[in-house]
């Protein structure tokens, strides 16, 4: 039977996790789902953090719950997930975002950043792999993985010199493993009816971040950024919205 549009991208009665929901990127996701009409639930390590926003998507009407979790260590993620899906008595949609950074200036790089880094595509593999548990008494389900373009191309230091340090070595390795893992789960997982994929955005930098806060050049900065990509400007993050809507639904 042919499916109406709405249909195609409705997500009603859905469950869905969206790990680092509470942060920059993430609160697009999160809003992006529930907009759909999955109930979502945000895992987040910043108790602050993810009260604000959960308070703020519910005063919207959206259904949001918080869990307060540490996705960076094996046993209270997947205990994490496994509550999330007897409370909600299923899991249909996982959408990892949490990232911890790390490294600096590749003059001065160190085997502990590379440990480091990689538990956040560590987080991604032990968190899908947990939800599929659920999402297979379910008959299948989704699993959205935040990547970079970094994860692609490199950056320019150029951009960077005289504001921050620039994009590091680890961040880069780390996100292409998440693109690399991604198409491992895409097909190791395609036989449950589980559909994996990745989302590799451009630059969004976050004016709030501490990083940049007060930092009388960082209009210079968006700009350089803005220069290097071909529509002239750093990305808004209500942009990714779409496609995580997209990826999340029988569209």
């Amino acid at each position: 039977m042919n499916k109406h549009m709405r249909e195609l991208f409705n997500l009603d009665g859905k469950v869905a996790i969206v790990t680092g929901g509470a942060g920059w990127l993430g609160r697009f996701f999160t809003e992006s789902l529930a907009q759909s009409g999955a109930k979502t639930v945000i895992v987040d390590y910043n108790q602050e953090l993810l009260k604000k926003a959960v308070e703020e998507f519910q005063n919207d009407g959206l259904a949001v719950e918080g869990v307060v979790g540490n996705v960076m260590q094996d046993r209270p993620l997947c205990e994490c997930i496994d509550k999330i899906a007897a409370d909600f008595g299923r899991m249909d949609i996982l959408v990892n975002a949490a990232v911890v950074h790390c490294g600096g200036e590749f003059d001065g790089i160190r085997f502990e950043d590379f440990e480091k880094a990689y538990c956040n595509s560590s987080a991604y593999a032990v968190a899908s792999k947990q939800a599929a548990v659920h999402m297979r008494k379910c008959g299948g389900g989704c699993i959205i993985n935040i990547a970079s373009m970094y994860g692609l191309v490199t950056s320019y230091p150029e951009v960077y010199e005289g504001i921050t340090t620039p994009n590091s070595i680890t961040y880069s390795a780390d996100k292409a493993a998440v693109i690399h893992m991604t198409h491992y789960m895409a097909v190791y997982l395609a036989k449950d009816k589980i559909r994996v994929n990745c989302v590799s955005p451009g630059p969004f930098p976050n004016r709030n971040k501490d990083l940049y806060a007060d930092n009388p050049v960082m209009d210079e900065f968006l700009i350089r950024l803005g220069q290097k990509t071909p529509m002239g400007r750093i990305g808004r993050p209500w942009e990714l919205k779409g496609v995580i809507a997209f990826l999340a639904s029988e569209a």
